[in-house]
């Protein structure tokens, strides 16, 4: 596993210089249609009766996320694209560089380096919008704050999920972003069902048999009703099971993290196999 910054480089250089008239495209799209759907609704709370200076909205970060987590999976199920296109797929492998150095450009890329220029990107479209429904019509939506806490715990999310499009890209040959996607859908049943079946037995106190109920679990709503308790009041500090509902939830958690590891070492050996 041999790593050269000097070959590096190149290879990062090289993908900039192949995406960047799409990406450019694509950008100046989505700014063109955020700054036109910022100001339809400016505009409809200026004629609204809203007084001048009213800013009403998230700041952006709703645009953010759906970019950040709907553009990054997209543009990370095409990262390894031309792996298994004739022709261009063996260019692309015979390309200097050692098989980490490939691996690891498309990583940083399509991970840190995706959500880095998205921040960069949603604050100055934001700016520029906000600037402007603030200039034609004394309102607004706020602006984009790149340094909240939930901005961070969204992209630490995106990692983490990213991982398993990366994945993707290069083990399905065709249509890797629809084929991920449904894996991820049906893993997360999988996942539902170990869990409920563990808090059935993890947290059997909690669980009264009941009319119409299955072994005292009973669905009422979006929440699950625990002896007429919803679920979440288990994790409310002070609660009767709060740590054991808390080391669950961690471990849920420390799970699902881990599995970010080991999806981009699956994809390297997936790599490595499409490389022989």
């Amino acid at each position: 596993m041999s790593f050269s910054i000097r070959r590096f480089g190149r290879l990062l250089l090289r993908e900039l210089a192949h995406s960047y008239r799409g990406l450019l495209i694509a950008m100046a799209a989505v700014a063109g249609g955020v700054i036109v759907v910022s100001a339809i609704g400016a505009l409809a709370m200026s004629a609204g009766g809203a007084p001048v200076g009213t800013v009403r909205g998230d700041g952006y970060f709703g645009f953010y996320q759906n970019l950040l987590f709907l553009g990054g999976f997209i543009i990370t199920s095409l990262a390894f694209r031309e792996v298994w296109q004739a022709g261009s797929g063996i260019a692309y492998l015979t390309l200097p560089g050692s098989l980490f150095e490939k691996f690891v450009v498309k990583l940083l890329l399509t991970s840190v380096g995706f959500a880095a220029g998205t921040l960069v990107f949603v604050s100055a479209v934001a700016a520029a919008s906000e600037g402007l429904d603030r200039l034609l019509f004394g309102v607004g939506h706020g602006f984009f704050n790149p340094f909240t806490p939930a901005v961070l715990q969204a992209v630490v999310r995106y990692v983490v999920l990213q991982s398993f499009f990366l994945l993707g890209s290069i083990w399905f040959r065709k249509l890797a972003f629809v084929k991920t996607a449904l894996w991820i859908v049906l893993f997360g049943i999988a996942l539902a069902i170990v869990s409920t079946i563990a808090l059935r037995i993890g947290l059997a106190s909690h669980f009264a048999a009941a009319p119409g109920s299955f072994g005292g679990l009973r669905l009422g709503g979006w929440a699950f009703d625990l002896n007429g308790t919803g679920l979440q009041e288990l994790f409310k500090p002070g609660a009767r099971g709060y740590r054991g509902a808390m080391a669950f939830k961690t471990a849920a958690e420390a799970l699902v993290i881990a599995l970010a590891p080991a999806s981009w070492v699956a994809a390297y050996f997936r790599l490595g196999e499409a490389e022989v």
